[in-house]
């Protein structure tokens, strides 16, 4: 059965940062836009890059810096390929400044 688990607390993400997280073996990648945190899988679906070392966000997009694919940071729906794969979104809530995404 999912549930929530912590992974950070809103204060700790800054706007246009990609913080990877570790929940349960699975590497998740977090975005901060305004008041709202947004989870996907931290591994590119065209070539296996992390996200969170190579990548960068624009609006509401990720972009991987290994060869340039794009993904909606809400969704996880590619935006641009090479990539044809989305990426995996996770829920993601927030109580009194925790970040809890569902795994």
């Amino acid at each position: 059965m999912a549930e929530f688990v912590k992974v950070a607390n809103l204060d700790e993400l800054k706007e246009d940062e990609i913080r990877a997280v570790n929940v349960a073996g699975v590497r998740i990648a977090l975005y901060r836009l305004g008041n709202e945190v947004f989870a996907t899988s931290d591994i590119c679906t065209h070539a296996g890059c992390l996200l969170s070392d190579s990548g960068y966000t624009q609006g509401e997009e990720v972009e991987c810096g290994c060869h340039s694919s794009r993904f909606n940071l809400k969704t996880g729906a590619v935006t641009q390929e090479p990539a044809v794969e989305p990426l995996k979104s996770y829920p993601v809530k927030i109580e009194s400044g925790s970040v809890l995404i569902e795994v």
